[in-house]
């Protein structure tokens, strides 16, 4: 959780980030769980601690969920591995500006989440070598070092440990970043690693029709998206290379804020367990198809071809 300034933190402090936050810790929190339910537990934590967070949500400028929780939607999804969706890590001495690096850092990292979901060990190690060496190319080692990478070697049989290091790296990036003023690269490899994970997500859509669940989890990011544009834009920044992501994907926002938004509240509420040894839980309710956005055929149809456009220009280093 990155805190902002006291511009931000003013800008901000009428925010719906709070909702977004419920919105990306419902995600999280089903993610863990690995069921299909409309209602989520989020365990170790009480009430007034939760209610305590709120309350500093008003300090937060950006929460965004990385790409190992936004695909973690592949534990509860009948999807099946697809190799050919990934960048090719050979491609990856391609890109030669800070621009381009930093975006298809972001790439590289949903690619690194996507691997290790799947518990693909060779993929998931030549992943966070790349990531290791895009990040010592904009001057971000100390992010992802030796030691991580021998972490992976030393685990590369446990899937979770492969989830929980792909975690780690996306979120010690993005620290690193904040503690050295370094936003403006926050903004270049957020956006690569939301246009990456929305890539997946539309490609793991094969029919409209039979797709309700997947199809709910790629209209959640409309919160996502929302929270990410409000926080680049944010930014007191007139660095050309931040203006032009935001631009970059305003075509995906464009199709986003078109889409019916829930009409649901989100209730907060202790849940009922008769044994007092295990962790306090509460459930985060309203996680219904009133409460939830939509999206329509041809929505899906208009946000995969924005989203597939986008992700191959960057790839392409067209942008």
């Amino acid at each position: 959780m990155l805190i902002a300034n006291k511009h931000l933190m003013k800008t901000l402090r009428n925010s719906y980030i709070p909702v977004v936050v419920l919105i990306a810790m419902m995600l999280a929190a089903a993610c863990q769980s690995g069921q299909k339910k409309s209602s989520t537990l989020i365990e170790d934590v009480d009430k007034e601690a939760l209610i305590e967070d709120m309350e500093a949500f008003h300090q937060v400028y950006h929460l965004y969920p990385s790409p190992a929780e936004m695909l973690s939607v592949i534990d509860m999804a009948d999807v099946a591995y697809d190799g050919s969706l990934l960048n090719p890590t050979e491609k990856a001495d391609q890109y030669l500006d800070s621009k381009s690096k930093s975006t298809i850092l972001g790439v590289y990292m949903a690619d690194l989440a996507y691997a290790a979901l799947f518990g693909r060990h060779e993929e998931t190690l030549d992943l966070l070598e790349t990531v290791k060496s895009l990040s010592e190319e904009i001057n971000i080692n100390e992010a992802v070092d030796e030691s991580m990478i021998q972490k992976a070697r030393d685990n590369v049989e446990f899937l979770d440990s492969l989830y929980n290091i792909s975690n780690d790296a996306f979120m010690n990036i993005l620290s690193f970043c904040d503690r050295n003023d370094r936003m403006n690269t926050v903004v270049m490899i957020s956006a690569g690693a939301l246009t990456e994970s929305l890539f997946f997500a539309v490609n793991m859509i094969d029919d409209y029709r039979t797709a309700d669940y997947l199809l709910q989890h790629l209209a959640d990011q409309k919160y996502t998206i929302d929270n990410f544009m409000m926080f680049a834009g944010g930014l007191e920044s007139d660095d050309p290379m931040v203006e032009s992501t935001i631009s970059d994907l305003n075509m995906i926002k464009d199709i986003y804020d078109g889409i019916k938004a829930g009409t649901g509240g989100v209730t907060i509420k202790a849940a009922n367990d008769s044994d007092s040894k295990q962790p306090k839980k509460l459930v985060i309710g309203g996680a219904d198809s009133a409460s939830q956005p939509s999206l329509t055929e041809e929505e899906f149809a208009a946000l995969k071809e924005a989203v597939i456009e986008l992700r191959n220009n960057i790839v392409n280093g067209n942008l």
